[in-house]
């Protein structure tokens, strides 16, 4: 039986068998159920349907009842986890860090889109006399906007580690997205952009991917930038770890067994999933700290 549960923040999508069996009882006690945390995004009607059909294919699976819990917001999601109404959630990168803070969330897997990581870069044109972040000084830059991980949070941190912040530029442009501060480079707008790369040689960059004309030149990256993690409530790991590593295999399994790699694109926003760490997520953890950044509604 399918149920829905409407949550004053969240809500509930709800899939249960009356006989559920767990794989590993014989050397474990299992949940009565399994909540996993997402976060909405795009079409709702979609996400309710492939909540749907991803608790009924993990149930399958697991043989423990599966809920997925839509929270409206990441600050929901980590109160979600806190209060125990979750056993699982996926988290960006930087609410990861507050959940493993205040939620005792502990890190299974990644995503992967192209690559396991994606980097933060600066460029500027390849004849431009710009070598280093320090002449970036009295220069016009772009950046995408004030929430961008790689096109603003972390070239701030290595910008303020050199002295240098939003005073120091003689403009600082937000353009809205990464494609549109390529495009001001292109028109000669601006002297550097920063941007994303998905690999580390910058041949899969932001301006690569966007077709640009000019040749540029990356004179600061970031550290690997690993991609949102997939994690579980503490707790359940240390009651549940066998039951804890199923679930992660059998979400592997479905991903990367789908003939169709957008269905649950909505929920998951992947094509398949990796085994990840704490430690991954270090420059994460030193860019939030650096910029004091707050977990908001």
């Amino acid at each position: 039986m399918i149920k829905q549960t409407l949550l004053a923040l969240a809500s509930v999508l709800f899939f249960s068998s009356a006989q559920a069996q767990t794989l590993v009882a014989a050397v474990e006690k299992a949940p009565s159920e399994i909540t996993i945390g997402v976060i909405p995004g795009g079409n709702p009607e979609i996400l309710r349907e492939q909540g749907l059909a991803l608790a009924k294919e993990l149930q399958a699976k697991i043989n423990i009842p599966v809920n997925i819990y839509v929270s409206k917001n990441y600050a929901g999601l980590v109160e979600a986890m806190k209060t125990k109404k979750v056993d699982f959630a996926f988290f960006s990168s930087s609410t990861y860090v507050h959940a493993e803070e205040q939620a005792q969330a502990k890190v299974l897997l990644k995503k992967v889109w192209n690559h396991p990581y994606y980097y933060a870069t600066v460029i500027v044109p390849v004849k431009s006399k710009i070598k280093k972040l320090e002449d970036l000084k009295g220069k016009t830059i772009a950046f995408v906007d004030e929430q961008s991980s790689s096109g603003y949070l972390y070239p701030k941190v290595a910008l303020q580690k050199k002295g240098l912040n939003d005073k120091s530029f003689k403009e600082v442009i937000f353009s809205g997205n990464h494609s549109a501060s390529v495009q001001l480079l292109e028109a000669h707008k601006v002297d550097a952009a920063a941007v994303f790369s998905d690999d580390e040689q910058g041949k899969e960059g932001a301006w690569i991917q966007f077709g640009a004309k000019q040749k540029y030149r990356i004179i600061w990256k970031s550290a690997p930038i690993p991609n949102d993690p997939f994690c579980v409530r503490q707790d359940f790991y240390d009651e549940y770890p066998k039951i804890t590593h199923t679930l992660m295999f059998a979400l592997i399994d479905i991903l990367d067994q789908a003939t169709d790699k957008k269905i649950y694109s909505e929920i998951l926003g992947t094509q398949t999933l990796m085994p990840a760490t704490s430690k991954q997520y270090d420059p994460v953890k030193e860019m939030v700290k650096a910029l004091n950044i707050e977990l908001k509604p």
